[in-house]
C-alpha cells in the first residue's frame, strides 16, 4: 500500500524540510510575518521534545498527542491548538496524520 497524501498537489510544490524522521512529511512556506508547515506522517511516530517561536496547528487528519510540562493532551481531526512561544513540548502523531501549522517566526 502506498502512501496517500491529505494534501492537495499544490502542498508538494512547496519545499521540503527534512528532519531525518522515517515516514515523516513536512513542506514548508515562509511569509513575511511567519513560516507555515504542512506535516504529515506514513506511519506513528514521536516528535523529539524541541520549542519553538509561538505555534497555531490545526489537525486535519488523524489525530496526535501534545505533550508538554508530562501532561498530554489528544487532538483530533478537525481540533486546534497552540504552543506557546519558547515551551519544551514532545508530540506523538498517529499513522495518516496530517496538521497545517503557523510558527510565530518567518525564518523557523
Amino acid at each position: 500500500m502506498s502512501f496517500k497524501s491529505s494534501f492537495s498537489k499544490i502542498i508538494h510544490k512547496m519545499p521540503k524540510r527534512d528532519y531525518g524522521i522515517p515516514g515523516l512529511h513536512v513542506y514548508v512556506d515562509h511569509t513575511a510575518q511567519a513560516t507555515i508547515y504542512y506535516v504529515e506522517t506514513e506511519q506513528e511516530l514521536t516528535f523529539p521534545e524541541h520549542k519553538h517561536a509561538e505555534q497555531f496547528t490545526i489537525v486535519v487528519n488523524g489525530f496526535c498527542e501534545l505533550t508538554i510540562d508530562g501532561k498530554s493532551t489528544r487532538y483530533e481531526k478537525g481540533d486546534s491548538y497552540s504552543i506557546p512561544a519558547d515551551t519544551l513540548h514532545t508530540i506523538y502523531l498517529s499513522a495518516g496524520y496530517a496538521e497545517i501549522d503557523c510558527v510565530d517566526d518567518p525564518n523557523d
